[in-house]
Formats: structure tokens, sequence, C-alpha cells
């Protein structure tokens, strides 16, 4: 992936994260009197790459170094849901990106606790235990 390609992609990738995770933050309480906080869930899945695996589907051991260096270029980390096949966006505590909390898990699939948000059909899960699936 070309330079400029990949810092285009970080920029857009990170401000869909910053929106994602600002509405909790604004929302206040609510969201959770409209429904829209789900509650403390385990959800199993692969750590992908959220650009390449939404424009191109790549994921798995072989697309691993390719999701770490967008990783460390900005680009999000997700969740790949088991089952759905829906991309969750993962964040932290303190709802920032979480990528250096899940980087090592990065193309393993994982079970992650945490509490899950909805809004416009976009889910964030906030990361509070991350361990590896058996």
């Amino acid at each position: 992936m070309r330079k400029t390609a990949l810092l285009t992609l970080a920029f857009v990738a990170t401000l869909a994260l910053v929106a994602v995770t600002a509405l909790p933050v604004h929302a206040g309480d609510m969201g959770k009197k409209m429904g829209h906080e789900m509650g403390t869930v385990t959800k199993t899945g692969e750590i992908i790459d959220s650009a390449c695996y939404i424009q191109k589907g790549a994921k798995g051991p072989g697309h691993k170094d390719c999701a770490i260096k967008c990783a460390d270029a900005g680009i999000p980390l997700a969740l790949l849901e088991d089952g759905t096949n829906e991309v969750i966006w993962l964040t932290s505590a303190q709802h920032g990106p979480a990528n250096d909390q899940v980087k090592p898990y990065t193309a393993q699939k994982v079970h992650i606790t945490g509490t899950l948000s909805e809004r416009g059909g976009a889910k964030l899960l906030t990361v509070e235990k991350i361990e590896p699936a058996s």
C-alpha cells in the first residue's frame, strides 16, 4: 500500500473511530435511556485491520504483518465476530483506540469482555478483558 493511501486510510479510520467513540461521551445517560448501551458481554472472533478487511476482505495469519503496519499507522483494529461476521469497533476504557491493547492478538481468535454499545448499526465494544480463544 502506498504511503499516501495508507495515511489517507489512517485519517479516515481515525475520524470514524473518534466519531463512534465520542457518542457515549457526549450522549451521557441519554444513550442508556434509549437502550443503545447493551451492557457487559463477551464476544468471540478474530482481531482484524478494519480498513483492509472492509476494502479487500483481508484477514487471517497471512495478513498479520500488514495488519500490524496498518495499526501502527493509526488504522483501528476491530473484532470480526464469529457467526455473524460483523465488524465490531474496539475502544479502550479511556474512550481512545484499543490498538495497543489488542495488537498482540492481531489475526488471532480471541474472547473480549467489555461494554457493548450500538447506534445506527455501528457497534462499539469497550475492551475490559481480552484473552486467546481456546
